[in-house]
């Protein structure tokens, strides 16, 4: 019989040539040790030492096996360590599957909020279109989605069947809206005017139908018939909308927190009021199945701070997170 125990301890007692001194190192006694070498010896079918001279000597078998051992053991100890730390690494990693924008306009605000409470933790997005991070949701590749949901419901209907059945947990981390936003003209108002009382065609910069935000703007442009929006560009990222309206291409409804310091500054300014406006809610998602260490604990904390702020309408679960 073969066991890694039995080829470490032949391994030591091939450095020491000794058996007790290969016993205290392997803390067995020397009979023990000298079992375990007849196992192999029994095993392997041939002697791997020399006991006629003093100092053991290997057999050619013995030369064999020792060569072959070492290789042996070193992968089997790398295995073990390997899977040990992916373990550990699993316990402490937070997965989120969410829609490009929540890199911009979400994650550099929320995940530094949680630094001081989640030190440990490691935090790890993938980005795709919502659909795609719900299937990533309900093959179990990620902890939680995040994504911005409209109040009318146009999201959460056609989002997929990852949380159909009351198969999920929701809780909402704070608000959005989508405003439209156009490049400003000489006397610095829209160039671009929802406003126009004459009601002159508008450019209009849209969302490409994966893009889950255009779903949430559908809804308003159908109540709105009387906006004579020309669709003349689209784009699958807020980037490249924020980016087309920069360039004078015409109005986009686009995140709030994304455009902030475009506004402040001048460079983009409001093209219609607020009813023209979207509001959103940032919403996290997860499975009922158990989670790894941390994930379940910012699940406890996130929900613990929902109960303790219980917010006024229309203010950010997660305002008081430092």
């Amino acid at each position: 019989m073969i066991d890694l125990v039995s080829l470490k301890d032949f391994l030591v007692l091939c450095q020491t040539r000794s058996f007790s001194r290969a016993a205290e190192r392997c803390h067995v006694s020397v009979s023990g040790l000298s079992r375990r070498i007849q196992g192999l010896e029994q095993w392997i079918g041939a002697p791997l030492f020399d006991r006629r001279t003093a100092a053991l000597e290997l057999t050619q078998p013995g030369e064999r096996l020792q060569a072959i051992s070492s290789e042996v053991v070193y992968a089997l100890e790398g295995l073990r360590k390997s899977i040990k730390a992916d373990g550990e690494d699993r316990q402490q990693r937070i997965r989120f599957a969410a829609p490009h924008i929540m890199s911009a306009v979400f994650f550099p605000d929320w995940v530094p909020r949680l630094h001081n409470d989640f030190r440990s933790a490691k935090f790890s997005v993938s980005s795709d279109n919502l659909p795609e991070c719900f299937e990533m949701l309900a093959e179990g590749s990620v902890d939680y989605v995040v994504a911005l949901f409209d109040e009318a419901g146009a999201v959460a209907a056609r989002a997929g069947s990852a949380c159909e059945a009351g198969d999920c947990l929701v809780l909402e981390l704070g608000r959005e809206r989508l405003v439209p936003v156009s490049a400003p003209n000489a006397a610095g108002g829209p160039l671009f005017d929802l406003r126009d009382p004459a009601g002159a065609p508008v450019s209009f910069l849209g969302y490409a139908e994966e893009c889950h935000l255009g779903w949430s703007l559908a809804p308003l442009l159908e109540r709105h018939a009387e906006l004579r929006l020309q669709r003349h560009h689209e784009a699958s990222l807020t980037d490249g909308l924020r980016f087309m309206a920069l360039s004078r291409l015409g109005v986009a409804w686009l995140p709030q927190a994304l455009v902030r310091e475009d506004l402040d500054a001048g460079r983009l300014v409001r093209a219609g009021g607020t009813s023209l406006e979207v509001p959103l809610r940032f919403m996290l998602m997860r499975r009922r199945a158990p989670l790894a260490e941390q994930a379940e604990r910012l699940w406890r904390h996130l929900g613990e701070l929902v109960r303790a702020e219980a917010p006024a309408q229309g203010e950010p679960v997660l305002e008081s997170v430092a």
